[in-house]
């Protein structure tokens, strides 16, 4: 009884995301993003081990750009970006660029390959410009700081951020499929 219940609420909960607009999706997928950003401004230490967080701005470019290229993600992307660099100490800009790189990355990928939204691109792709995205984030932070990053902790970040996005990964799906250029913009 209990399950049919619970069964009865996600198909309930399905349906209205079914019928919530891009718009709508693209702000709920924004305070998502803000949300987890500020939480990861907390110190996170469970019983003395520091807590590793995850690029939800990451998973927004992946899941933003496969509706395709759009100037409402890209600006949100910046600010993120902006806000990921003061938080984490790095260049101005970084993140914005690394952002906007997996963002289009996403869309490049899907406008290409994924025009029926296949499975197997969803599971390949994210992987994919995650790590360029994550080779990206070394690159410079190792430039920045004149000598090479340890690699360890972003590979933990990775799988971190990858696993919070086979989680709420649909929450970014426009709902839009990717077409021509014109008239696709958000």
């Amino acid at each position: 009884m209990a399950r049919r219940r619970r069964n009865d609420r996600l198909s309930g909960i399905s349906r209205i995301w079914a019928e919530t607009g891009p718009t709508s999706r693209f702000l709920i997928g924004t305070m998502i993003v803000g949300a987890i950003g500020l939480i990861g401004l907390t110190p996170k230490t469970l019983f003395n081990t520091e807590l590793v967080w995850p690029y939800a701005s990451l998973i927004a470019a992946v899941g933003w750009g496969r509706s395709g290229l759009g100037f409402r993600p890209m600006t949100v992307l910046i600010l993120f970006g902006f806000a990921q660099d003061v938080s984490a100490y790095a260049p101005l800009g970084c993140f914005g660029f690394i952002n906007l790189a997996t963002f289009g990355g996403s869309s490049l990928i899907a406008r290409a390959f994924d025009r029926d939204r296949n499975p197997l691109i969803n599971t390949v792709a994210p992987v994919l410009l995650y790590s360029i995205a994550f080779l990206l984030v070394w690159l410079f932070a190792s430039f920045s700081g004149n000598h090479l990053v340890q690699l360890s902790p972003l590979v933990n970040v990775f799988v971190v951020t990858y696993i919070l996005h086979i989680l709420i990964a649909p929450v970014f799906d426009l709902g839009r499929r990717v077409g021509p250029l014109t008239g696709n913009m958000s």
